[in-house]
């Protein structure tokens, strides 16, 4: 590995995380305070008012960045524990700071005096003013701020437990092998057996679920295990209600017409309007195509039963939600897609290098390994790996870029999601250096069986791609500010360069490269196997063309959720928010709009209670993956279609686009890089392959 410039960050202990965050956010005051005491609005400006306020964030970031990132995947409780009140502490403080008049005053009187300032500082000036005005100066009196901050701090104390509760759940069902039929030996192996002979026990994981509700042929094991995953959690169902309740308070408070008006004035899209014709005229185009998939599936599984009559059938006429996962699966099966077979040619181990070959080629990276001695002070757990990153561009003189760790397999209390996760932000110090980045991959796929190892199915190896995504815009930003370095943008434009890179998982040169048949990794030869342990053609093929099979009915689930979303969030009067019923919402919009009755309303449980994005950051903000998706159709098809490895359409990507981070303005950088306002037209006419109706003119009102 070559010298870097930048060390590790270093993992600390737990005994050192609340006093490691006390003195930092010690610090935090000390600078307040100063900028309090020393200036006046008659004296006020960016200098020595904002500056001050920026430095101190810039260079404490990397260690509350790394604190706050232990409450997902530190394996020692009490370092959990210490990060999530860590957190709490972090959001007290900006509490304080934004509940604080004399620094709204100076802030306001910076902005009156209207320097010019360049674009990245303008936008933090911006951004400031907002804060300070979203916690009620300028609206509220003294005593209303400090109700406004105690119901803040009482949210993100209850957000914090459903998170917890969510993080820490460990429930499941057991099942005899019999009531197992038609799951894998492999599948099996992931189970743990129990004291009596032949019974596994099925935790209620994404992983674990997906395995039943796509393979196991007693249709009465699906809804077992369907039903039992939607009433866990039960604990979080007041916490819910209470964070939604208590957002519409506030927002109230401050003047705003319901929760979803207050968190939208920071997005891409600005008003709650805007979302719901988005939503609205989406569902418009996505119904009667889902319908038409629907249709195909109740055709697939009338003809199953009539020559598959071994288990007794409930609903032979309908598709309850526990049926649809299988007879979608039989549906690419159809197709020839065995995704079983698929994933013995995409070893975890050998993907990961696969994937960082991509950015080798198109933006001139280079990933070096660091080795396991040099990660003593820097792993947080023996399953983390980590590389330095370096610019191979002629003209950068292999620069550091830096730092990218994985964080990729399942562990009990670890967060059981996936998500990228920000060590370090890159920022420019007062010397003019560059601190460099450091980030994290983090995923929960299956550990390796002592005798195997961990094999990605083809929806899995599109979520690791998608999160590296959100690496390599992390490593690449080049703002000046911690505060709007790579992905620290609005979701609905922060998400888009991820999702867009999901097409290179569907290509069938790159996932020809990317594969290599598991029984090749340490030499061995396997007659049945491809003599390079490529996967063959044949199987790709019929791979990418399955690729819109049943896509209308994927995006109608995440209308959906969307809907619900906005629904909790956008109640017209504090009255209704009160008695609003989210169970009986959730379940209603996604029985209508997935077209998946349940027959007994006593199986539909809660199922929104492990939402965890509307508690950690997405509330008033699901559409935004909707809205990803068609920017990042746009910028696909616009950009990369015609030559995916194009290094210079990814230079001028990287420059436009993914060096900026969040520090302009989203929509005016989309269309400044396009050429065109975003349109909805490449998501409906390629992924989803609308038909039934004319698109070509087709554009989305609020676009």
């Amino acid at each position: 590995m070559a010298p870097v410039p930048q060390p590790l960050p270093r993992i600390i202990s737990a005994e050192e995380i609340i006093p490691t965050t006390k003195r930092i956010l010690e610090e935090y005051r000390a600078v307040r305070n100063a900028v309090s005491q020393s200036v006046t609005p008659s004296t006020a400006c960016s200098e020595n008012v904002v500056q001050p306020l920026i430095d101190v964030e810039n260079r404490t970031q990397g260690e509350l960045g790394l604190i706050a990132m232990l409450r997902y995947a530190s394996p020692d409780q009490a370092a959990r524990e210490a990060s999530d009140e860590a957190v709490r502490l972090m959001g007290e403080s900006h509490a304080e700071f934004t509940a604080r008049e004399d620094l709204y005053l100076l802030v306001k009187a910076v902005t009156d005096k209207a320097e010019h300032l360049d674009v990245e500082a303008a936008k933090y000036l911006g951004t400031l003013l907002t804060d300070f005005r979203r916690c009620g100066h300028g609206v509220l009196n003294g005593d209303q701020i400090k109700s406004y901050l105690n119901t803040r701090n009482e949210i993100d104390n209850l957000r914090s437990k459903f998170n917890r509760n969510v993080r820490d759940e460990d429930g499941g069902l057991w099942f005899s092998l019999e009531e197992l039929d038609g799951v894998s030996e492999q599948d099996l192996s992931r189970f743990p057996e129990g004291n009596e002979k032949g019974t596994r026990f099925v935790p209620f994981r994404i992983a674990e679920l997906d395995i039943i509700m796509k393979y196991a042929r007693n249709p009465l094991t699906r809804k077992r295990m369907y039903v039992g995953d939607a009433h866990k959690l039960a604990q979080n169902l007041s916490i819910f209600r209470d964070v939604i309740t208590l957002r519409d308070q506030n927002a109230r408070l401050l003047g705003y017409a319901s929760h979803a008006a207050f968190r939208l004035e920071k997005r891409v899209a600005k008003s709650p309007v805007w979302v719901d014709n988005f939503l609205d005229e989406l569902e418009d185009v996505l119904v009667p195509q889902g319908k038409q998939e629907m249709q195909a599936l109740q055709e697939r599984k009338r003809a199953y039963l009539v020559e598959n009559t071994d288990y007794p059938q409930e609903n032979p006429d309908t598709m309850p939600p526990w049926d649809y996962a299988y007879y979608a699966r039989l549906s690419l099966e159809d197709l020839q897609v065995d995704h079983a077979k698929i994933s013995e040619y995409f070893p975890l181990r050998s993907t990961v290098p696969a994937m960082f070959e991509v950015f080798t080629s198109c933006l001139q990276l280079r990933f070096d390994p660091v080795p396991p001695e040099v990660m003593d002070d820097s792993q947080w757990h023996e399953d983390v790996q980590a590389w330095s990153v370096w610019d191979e561009r002629e003209a950068s003189n292999g620069d550091f870029v830096g730092y990218l760790y994985t964080d990729l397999l399942w562990r009990p209390n670890k967060y059981q999601g996936s998500q990228n996760v920000n060590l370090q932000c890159g920022y420019v110090k007062d010397d003019g250096t560059r601190v460099h980045p450091a980030t994290v991959l983090m995923c929960s796929f299956p550990r390796p069986t002592p005798s195997g190892c961990t094999l990605l199915k083809h929806g899995e190896i599109v979520t690791l791609f998608h999160e590296l995504g959100h690496g390599i815009h992390d490593l690449l930003s080049r703002t000046s500010y911690v505060r709007f370095h790579g992905h620290r943008a609005p979701p609905d434009f922060a998400e888009a360069p991820s999702v867009m890179l999901e097409n290179w998982c569907w290509m069938r040169d790159e996932l020809k490269r990317m594969s290599c048949h598991y029984t090749k990794l340490d030499g061995a030869n396997n007659g049945d196997v491809n003599e390079n342990g490529k996967i063959p053609d044949i199987m790709l093929n019929n791979l990418i063309k399955s690729r819109n099979v049943n896509r209308a009915l994927w995006y109608l689930y995440q209308l959906a959720l969307s809907h619900f979303d906005m629904a909790v969030h956008n109640a017209t009067t504090h009255e209704e928010c009160i008695n609003l019923d989210p169970t009986a919402l959730y379940n209603d919009l996604l029985e209508n709009l997935r077209f998946l009755p349940i027959p007994d309303g006593r199986d539909r449980g809660h199922p929104h209670v492990d939402f965890g994005h509307l508690l950690s950051g997405y509330d008033a903000g699901y559409y935004s993956y909707l809205c990803a998706h068609v920017f990042a159709a746009d910028l696909f098809e616009t950009t990369f279609a015609e030559n995916p490895r194009s290094q210079a359409r990814w230079e001028r990507y990287r420059r436009g686009i993914l060096e900026y981070g969040g520090s302009r303005d989203e929509l005016q950088m989309l269309e400044e890089f396009l050429g065109h306002r975003p349109s909805p037209e490449y998501l409906l006419r390629g992924e989803i392959q609308c038909t039934g109706r004319e698109i070509s003119n087709y554009t989305l009102t609020c676009l």
